[in-house]
């Protein structure tokens, strides 16, 4: 048994191991900047995060020498700043893989010559990173005190809300947020939320002192008859996707020689306008040619095009099947503040107000 563990190749095989814990630290990094970590398990996830940490220091000793320790030993603490900075004071999930990484740095078979180079290059990391981060959230920082007085899933379980009431200068605020809940990572011991897609429905300045709210189930049709009671006029932006699915086109376009044509977003995206000489000297260009879509309002005005976008349309105008196509469901969820809507599952899907192309990066 001993000449097996001690066979150079039994060391580089299991040395690959630390790639993997090396891979993991690296998801825990991408998370920390989409996701919101919430223990929901903390004695559990500590005792795992610990047991786990502790095996692959163990696993990451015995390989010290191997070319793919050395490797994760370099990376693994850059690899913990962003979790450091994001999640500051989940010490119970943080500090078993920090100390994994401080241990093997100095304990690898890296040369000290190495380690000095990495070590200074990892300390600047650290010191540069932290001192961006607390200079910009205090920048940002509002100078206010927030407080989270009412939360709950709505019935179906896609969309979770919070009612968070504001003390400031002027009499304070209350504001609805709706974030979507499918998009979260729960990996039972701990729960990822998914940050950047926070959607405010409603502000109320003075902050109010009685605030209830109200999810309700309702039909889709139900919702299309109390929308139009409230306006004909009521319009909604679709996206080109959406209009190619109702068969319309998304755009109208204009050109130089008055001749005008509709056409879908993935034609629109295709369109090549040619450049006089006359257009090129004006626009300080070599180009022949340019793309429609890659043209700013003077471009356009100097080659003569304009376009119209008719993805704003009126909600009147769609059809109970044409919003089925559209991925509209029978019916869904409803919020009532004060018994005022101002949720509707039904605009949240024709909007894509939880798109993930509409994710802000959650740095802070």
């Amino acid at each position: 048994m001993m000449k097996f563990f001690s066979n150079k190749w039994t060391k580089r095989v299991i040395s690959l191991l630390s790639l993997v814990y090396c891979a993991f630290v690296g998801f825990f990094a991408y998370f920390s900047i989409y996701y919101n970590m919430v223990v929901t398990q903390p004695q559990q996830a500590t005792t795992m995060v610990t047991a786990v940490s502790v095996i692959m220091l163990i696993i990451m000793l015995y390989t010290r020498e191997q070319f793919f320790t050395k490797l994760s030993s370099i990376f693994l603490l850059p690899a913990m700043v962003l979790p450091i900075l994001m999640y500051f004071g989940q010490w119970n999930i943080l500090v078993p893989p920090l100390v994994v990484a401080l241990v093997i740095f100095f304990f690898s078979g890296m040369g000290e010559t190495g380690k000095t180079v990495w070590g200074t290059l990892i300390l600047l990391i650290y010191l540069v990173a932290s001192l961006i981060y607390f200079v910009v959230t205090s920048m940002f920082a509002p100078s206010t005190v927030t407080t989270t007085i009412l939360s709950g899933n709505s019935p179906s379980g896609l969309y979770r809300c919070t009612v968070n009431e504001t003390v400031d200068s002027s009499n304070g605020s209350t504001k609805v947020t709706i974030e979507p809940n499918a998009m979260d990572r729960d990996f039972t011991l701990v729960l990822f939320q998914i940050k950047g897609l926070e959607r405010d429905v409603m502000i109320e300045r003075p902050m109010q002192p009685n605030v209830t709210i109200e999810w309700k189930t309702e039909k889709r049709a139900d919702i299309s008859k109390d929308l139009k009671k409230i306006s004909n006029n009521i319009e909604v932006t679709l996206s080109e996707k959406q209009m190619a699915i109702l068969g319309r086109d998304a755009y109208k376009v204009t050109f130089s020689d008055g001749s005008e044509q509709t056409m879908s977003g993935e034609a629109y995206h295709g369109v090549i306008i040619p450049l006089t000489a006359e257009m090129r000297k004006e626009l300080e260009t070599d180009a022949t040619e340019l793309a429609l879509d890659g043209m700013g309002p003077n471009t356009k005005n100097i080659c003569g095009v304009s376009v119209e976008d008719l993805r704003t349309i009126r909600l009147s105008s769609l059809t109970d099947e044409e919003l089925a196509r559209l991925g509209v469901p029978e019916e869904g969820d409803v919020l009532y503040y004060n018994g005022k809507v101002v949720f509707r599952y039904y605009i949240a899907i024709l909007e894509e107000y939880f798109a993930l192309d509409k994710r802000e990066l959650g740095l802070w």
